[in-house]
């Protein structure tokens, strides 16, 4: 990693629907840590998701950046859109290495990704060449796990950093429920993406 390029955090996420805990999370990073800013980078198919309930690609860039359009910190790509399939995070990375070799990435993700991290392909390419800036996804008074899983990468890990981004206990999967349910999510989600959703009639069915 080159300490003299410009710092980059990059926040995969399918954001079906984007919502305030991801804006929480991305706006801590890019003002909280080292980074100049961040990407949210919007994934087609992440390939440990499944397709269920997810609404088109260019329905969820287009909330995304309507939800970070005042914050100059925070940036939306599609890049993961003109890449083969699958979208393995590690194919990315390379993809941005050589793209951008001006640029230092770190990888933003939640405490249970770190946990699996050692499922993900090439991940040791991944912590040889990026930084992993790591928030909580349990309230600090919830109790630790009995045991982290066989293999896990460990927090001590030299490119493993624990951030205390605020959290906020908000999932997309809840908020799609809901707005099949019909009830009122106004607070949970920037209103000019709340108003997207309604004029699309999206998640409705």
């Amino acid at each position: 990693m080159n300490p003299g390029s410009r710092r980059v955090g990059l926040y995969f996420g399918s954001f079906n629907p984007i919502h305030m805990g991801h804006l929480v999370i991305a706006n801590h990073m890019a003002t909280h840590t080292d980074l100049e800013e961040v990407w949210l980078v919007v994934t087609p198919q992440s390939p440990h998701k499944s397709r269920a309930d997810l609404i088109g690609f260019e329905h969820r860039m287009q909330m995304v950046k309507l939800a970070i359009a005042d914050n100059a910190a925070l940036d939306a790509t599609d890049l993961e859109a003109s890449l083969p399939e699958p979208h393995y995070t590690a194919a990315t990375m390379r993809h941005l290495r050589a793209e951008h070799p001006d640029v230092t990435f770190s990888i933003i993700i939640g405490e249970d990704n770190l946990d699996g991290l050692h499922t993900w392909k090439d991940y040791h390419e991944l912590l040889d060449h990026h930084r992993f800036l790591v928030y909580p996804r349990r309230t600090p008074d919830a109790p630790e796990p009995p045991e982290r899983p066989e293999g896990a990468v460990t927090w001590s890990h030299p490119h493993v950093e624990r951030c205390d981004a605020p959290m906020i206990s908000i999932s997309s999967t809840y908020l799609r429920q809901a707005i099949l349910a019909n009830k009122d999510i106004r607070y949970l989600l920037p209103d000019k993406v709340l108003n997207y959703i309604g004029n699309n009639h999206l998640y409705e069915v």
